[in-house]
């Protein structure tokens, strides 16, 4: 006589799955939103990175680059991007968004923003630097929180060592006022802004103590 299961033993093994798949699902999910997430910030910044150096041997040293701080006029940040970072990059447009277009935004000018092939977006604004809020999601798509899917990235011009430091024109926001992690953590915890230089400092990872659940 051959052996089966019963249909109770089957929906109590059913049931047992369920239960191991709900607890296990949600760290799964989160694993890999930060590994995503991590990712993206890494190709990001190293783009960036390899773009000045590209650009600096065009257009000579980044300090002497022509840069208009705290721009009232938006039409200064798209001109020093498409002069100076836009022939290095790859990117499938610039446009000027309003507040309500943007997600989460609630500033009261306008922004450009460029997207990028692979659906993460940069807002900019000349600012004390060249600020870029790249959102590893895109703008169009929540939770378009500091911390969570949008960190701050610095070009200053000119060098401001109260930013990036010293020698220093390309950094995470205000890496001069975090000379190791254990400060980038407490900065972190204190305003989601300062996150982005925690990440540099772990690789792009999110490590178990970041302050913040994805």
């Amino acid at each position: 006589m051959k052996k089966a299961f019963t249909l109770a033993e089957v929906l109590i093994t059913l049931g047992i799955i369920g239960i191991v798949a709900a607890l296990t699902m949600p760290a799964l999910i989160s694993n890999y939103k930060k590994q995503e997430t991590g990712v993206r910030l890494k190709k990001f910044y190293s783009s960036m990175s390899q773009a000045i150096k590209l650009s600096e041997a065009d257009n000579g040293e980044i300090e002497n680059w022509e840069f208009t701080q705290n721009a009232t006029n938006e039409n200064d940040t798209k001109e020093f991007f498409l002069k100076y970072l836009a022939p290095y990059l790859k990117y499938t447009n610039i446009e000027l968004r309003t507040e309500e277009d943007i997600i989460g935004y609630t500033g009261e000018v306008t922004r450009y923003v460029i997207s990028f092939l692979d659906g993460t977006t940069a807002m900019l604004h000349s600012g004390g630097c060249f600020d870029m809020e790249f959102d590893t999601n895109g703008y169009r798509r929540k939770p378009n929180r500091y911390g969570y899917d949008k960190f701050v990235i610095l070009i200053c011009v000119p060098r401001n060592n109260s930013f990036c430091g010293v020698n220093k024109h390309f950094c995470t926001y205000f890496f001069a006022e975090q000379p190791t992690r254990e400060i980038a953590l407490d900065k972190c915890k204190e305003s989601r802004l300062y996150c982005s230089t925690l990440l540099l400092y772990d690789n792009w990872e999110f490590k178990d103590d970041y302050p913040y659940k994805l």
